[in-house]
């Protein structure tokens, strides 16, 4: 109860000091937060367009014997390996990028696309674990399809 005691402007001054303890007029020692300017980033005005019918009759006849050609080799690779392997063969390997490239192709339908990679996972799981997952992780139809069809 000493402040009740002490006049008032002292009581004002005496707080006003207090504060003021623990600052200083220097620069903090804390880092100042980098600031960065915000880029923007413009898209093409017309994207990529998607085939997700497929195209013309030609086309799709052209992609199927590729795809046909691709699961033979595939199966030719296959029998060559005699016992399961985590990453395949050389040979495997091969033909499952070769089947890859050709399957990304949209001449065919997605859902044409899809059967084929279906053929060429019931080839290979047998035999080969990250080739059945390659496969699995390019189809054109699950929840994360990288098409952008409806």
């Amino acid at each position: 109860m000493l402040w009740r005691a002490l006049p008032l402007p002292i009581v004002v001054v005496l707080v006003t000091l207090a504060a003021g303890c623990g600052g200083s007029s220097s620069k903090s020692s804390e880092p100042a937060l980098k600031t960065y300017p915000v880029v923007t980033v413009e898209t093409p005005a017309t994207a990529t367009p998607r085939h997700c019918q497929g195209q013309s009759p030609a086309k799709q006849a052209v992609q199927r014997r590729k795809l046909e050609r691709d699961l033979r080799a595939l199966r030719a690779a296959a029998a060559t390996m005699k016992h399961y392997a985590q990453d395949g063969t050389p040979q495997m390997n091969r033909a499952l990028d070769r089947f890859e490239l050709d399957v990304a192709d949209e001449a065919l339908s997605r859902f044409q696309r899809n059967r084929f990679i279906d053929l060429a996972a019931a080839i290979v799981s047998p035999h080969c674990y990250l080739c059945f997952q390659a496969l699995e992780a390019n189809r054109p139809l699950a929840a994360g399809a990288k098409l952008a069809c409806g």
